[in-house]
């Protein structure tokens, strides 16, 4: 088998100092775990070229190898705009670690819509200085490289966002209601257009969260739930998912997960509209503001920030799954580990799962 991935003058970027041929070597390493890649990166000059190549993520892509990886935004300090953390699960001696990314660009003070596509985090608009941007860039958790692409029409804070069938949709978030309310953005085109037709006037300019459940985008403001149909074009109220809906909510499988009273876990079918407590999972860390849940190969990892006031201790929960008779989901813990410990307050801003 081979990855005939070529640079832009016709030549491998691999070395040919490694100690088999080129395809032999990389479907070696694309075998690997990535949590494992920093340290034999640090073997020879070969090795890391091999690490950080094209080659290498395409065999990782064919061969199906290809992982879940959670990155997290934390605000280290009040004033400070907030900055991009990877999780490596259990790297060595059973310590998960939170490990910053430098190279990112740290998010605006607030108001940026960020999601992920694929192996890329996507950053929609933000305050800059004072100031709504319509600036977008995207992430490459690859190589941990950026770039930027064409602006939204209009500035915005806290928009809603969704992909469906290779769009990304952007909602809201602007000061006025304009015909430019609602964006598309075309992922292989790379162009922006807006969708007609009316906004939803009850949606709060500034909305909490959105997620893409059956191919639709439901938006939580500060007070209403809603549903999106891109293909109608038609907005919905959803009632019942606004009796439980919390901020730091994942979707897995078209089921939305949150954090519910007494450190429970709450799940909601838009199917059956109905909220469910996920069992077995009882014995939680104490679930504060702050936290995020996040999806991770199948599984949820529950990420709570247990420090007191001047310090930051982060735990990561990872439950695995299993829908049982009667479909009741009953959850059970894998593992729970502290991942970051430092001598100063954060806040968990934004947590988003890559398949690299």
């Amino acid at each position: 088998m081979s990855f005939p991935v070529e640079s832009s003058d016709g030549s491998s970027s691999l070395s040919s100092d490694l100690p088999l041929p080129n395809e032999i070597s990389t479907t070696c390493f694309a075998l690997l775990q990535r949590r494992y890649h920093p340290v034999i990166s640090l073997v020879s000059k070969p090795f890391s070229r091999l690490i950080a190549s094209p080659e290498l993520y395409a065999a990782r892509s064919l061969l199906h190898t290809s992982e879940n990886v959670i990155y997290v935004a934390l605000r280290l300090r009040l004033e400070q705009n907030p900055c991009w953390y990877s999780l490596n699960l259990k790297p060595f001696k059973d310590q998960s670690l939170l490990v910053p990314i430098p190279s990112f660009p740290s998010l605006p003070y607030w108001g940026s819509s960020v999601i992920a596509i694929g192996y890329e985090i996507y950053v929609f608009g933000g305050c800059i200085d004072g100031e709504l941007t319509s600036n977008v860039s995207v992430l490459d958790c690859r190589f941990h490289t950026c770039h930027v692409l064409p602006s939204m029409r209009v500035a915005r804070g806290c928009a809603a966002t969704g992909v469906i069938d290779g769009k990304v949709y952007v909602i809201g978030g602007c000061k006025a209601r304009s015909v430019d309310w609602i964006e598309m953005f075309d992922l292989e085109k790379k162009t922006w257009e807006s969708v007609p037709g009316p906004c939803n006037e009850e949606v709060n300019e500034k909305t909490i969260k959105s997620f893409v459940m059956d191919e639709k985008i439901y938006v939580m403001d500060n007070s209403n739930s809603f549903v999106y149909d891109p293909k109608e074009n038609k907005w919905e109220v959803e009632t019942v998912l606004n009796e439980g809906w919390r901020v730091g909510s994942c979707v897995l499988d078209n089921i939305l997960y949150t954090f519910g009273d007494k450190n429970q876990i709450k799940l909601y079918d838009p199917n059956t509209k109905v909220w469910r407590v996920l069992k077995g999972v009882e014995d939680l860390h104490e679930i504060r503001s702050w936290s995020r849940l996040a999806t991770y190969g199948g599984k949820l990892a529950v990420l709570i920030n247990v420090g007191t006031k001047g310090v930051t201790e982060i735990s990561c929960t990872e439950i695995e799954l299993e829908t049982r008779e009667g479909g009741e989901v009953w959850g059970k813990i894998l593992s729970s580990d502290r991942v970051l410990s430092i001598d100063v307050s954060s806040k968990i801003v934004k947590c988003v799962t890559v398949t690299v």
